[in-house]
């Protein structure tokens, strides 16, 4: 299993906002809890880093909503962006769909995947779950983080990423082939930074939704 090159994923991120600060870990419990733990442990010497990723090969506990499990083996993409925001709470389904979108952009336009959303937070292709986001929130003192963790099955196959709950898939299934998991990773933090910093600016999530609506399924 081809490990994941920093040193390529930082060239291909030379001049985006989100991605500067990168933590790459071989095995983890979960992103998320990780990115959490960070804030509190940074807050104190005051260097949380706005924009930080934490890229994880495995996650033995990664989690989904209602802390269901997340499988996590080799291969997928499992990643957190941990993001400082002035942002009231009531607006993070709204961070969550922007981040799906996001992913599910890049996989359609870039990899020719007919990726969508299922509401309110997980990518699928088909009837067969692709992806999911997970955004959970730290709060230091008067100080409001966004910890916006994403699990994308990637190159994998389906006897590693299948559960008793759910049909998974993964890139390599519906592609017929392996892709640079840095490549995506830097694609889909460049288009969630483009979405993001358009509705911190503008407030307008409208504009947004209509783009998201046109992949948005209620019933996967």
């Amino acid at each position: 299993m081809k490990k994941f090159s920093i040193s390529v994923y930082k060239e291909l991120l030379e001049t985006n906002n989100i991605g500067r600060d990168i933590i790459y870990l071989k095995e983890i419990d979960s992103t998320n809890n990780y990115a959490s733990q960070l804030i509190k442990k940074r807050s104190k010497i005051n260097k949380i880093y706005n924009g930080t990723v934490v890229i994880a090969e495995t996650q033995k506990k990664g989690r989904g909503r209602r802390e269901r499990l997340w499988v996590s083996p080799p291969g997928g993409l499992w990643f957190t962006i941990l993001l400082e925001t002035v942002l009231e709470e009531k607006k993070l389904p709204e961070i969550t769909l922007i981040a799906a979108y996001s992913a599910a952009s890049v996989l359609n336009k870039k990899y020719g995947i007919r990726a969508n959303i299922k509401w309110p937070n997980d990518i699928y292709y088909c009837k067969s779950k692709l992806g999911g986001i997970l955004t959970e929130v730290e709060k230091i003192n008067s100080r409001i983080f966004l910890i916006i963790g994403m699990g994308i099955n990637v190159n994998n196959d389906i006897e590693a990423i299948s559960s008793s709950d759910t049909n998974a898939i993964s890139t390599r299934i519906i592609l017929g082939k392996d892709i640079e998991r840095e490549c995506l990773l830097s694609k889909i933090l460049l288009e969630f930074e483009k979405n993001y910093d358009y509705y911190l600016q503008t407030k307008d999530f409208n504009k947004t939704f209509r783009e998201i609506k046109k992949i948005l399924n209620y019933d996967l």
